[in-house]
């Protein structure tokens, strides 16, 4: 089953998707704000000017990152105060370079800190990189307490969120990135679709709260009657009916275009036919591809999801 974290927390972010990225450099976000008070309990670590340093371990996934907020360290100063800092690793799931495309939420006692930075790395396909948040706050009475109430969180209540609760309790909200072992072939006139594998990860598109992405790995066969030229194969020519009876076309998410020539293969690690279903997205599935767009029989091939 796709897992799904139990706790649930709803909000209202003041970025979305449509919120520039932030740096790709070392370069922080934007500066060091001002942040939120912290607890006032007395006698609390961190008072007597020495750094809390507190490990965290925890991971969350979003935009095909795996997230994992490795510690923060609280660095009280000679006003009261202190200097917060998160430090996060992420690992990059996919071929592409990548960056996130919002920039995160820092949330202090359930409140968006708007003077948090963020330093969001440019992390290479399937490697990994280590960016941070950064925030001030004027007055802190426990260093514990303070860590407690902050929540790493990327994406709004109007999409799949991930939230990262910095307490030792709090559990993460987030849905794992699920593999598919799944095969099958399709076969149309000079034409042979073969599925490979898939995953099953939510959505991250502003609006598309409750829904999930259904990647099915292409691989595609040419015959020996492919006429002089060769024949386009594109994601339009795919299909499935969900398990809720919908009839759902493949996604310009997932743009395959391919010339395929007379005997040819082409497996190419990036031509996923994607749907946009709801979630959780499981049950049976039947997959079809036409090439001609309704003039013969498209050939189907059925798969569960579970």
């Amino acid at each position: 089953m796709v897992l799904i974290s139990t706790s649930a927390l709803l909000m209202t972010a003041c970025n979305d998707k449509g919120t520039k990225a932030g740096p790709t450099s070392s370069q922080l976000a934007q500066p060091m704000g001002t942040g939120q008070p912290g607890g006032s309990s007395p006698g609390g670590s961190g008072t007597n000017g020495q750094a809390t340093v507190r490990t965290i371990g925890k991971t969350g996934w979003y935009e095909g990152f795996d997230i994992t907020v490795d510690k923060a360290t609280v660095i009280p100063d000679e006003s009261g105060g202190a200097k917060v800092r998160i430090d996060i690793t992420y690992k990059n799931t996919t071929t592409d370079n990548k960056t996130l495309s919002i920039v995160p939420t820092l949330l202090v006692g359930g409140q968006i800190d708007d003077g948090a930075g963020f330093d969001n790395p440019a992390v290479p396909g399937k490697g990994t990189a280590t960016g941070n948040v950064t925030t001030s706050v004027k007055k802190v009475g426990d260093a514990q307490h303070l860590l407690d109430t902050l929540t790493v969180v990327y994406g709004t209540a109007a999409e799949n969120q991930t939230l990262i609760p910095l307490q030792a309790e709090g559990k993460v909200v987030s849905t794992a990135p699920k593999a598919l072992p799944i095969s099958g072939t399709l076969v149309q006139d000079q034409t042979t679709i073969q599925i490979t594998g898939g995953t099953l990860t939510p959505s991250y598109v502003k609006g598309e709260n409750g829904k999930m992405e259904l990647a099915l790995h292409v691989k595609i066969i040419g015959g020996s009657g492919i006429s002089d030229g060769g024949a386009n194969i594109f994601y339009e020519y795919f299909s499935v009916k969900t398990p809720d009876g919908q009839n759902l076309p493949a996604d310009g998410r997932g743009p395959i275009n391919e010339l395929l020539e007379r005997n040819q293969t082409i497996d190419n690690a990036k031509d996923f036919a994607i749907f946009v279903v709801p979630s959780p997205g499981t049950g049976t599935y039947v997959l079809s591809y036409d090439a001609t767009k309704g003039a013969s029989t498209a050939p189907t091939f059925s798969f569960t999801v579970s």
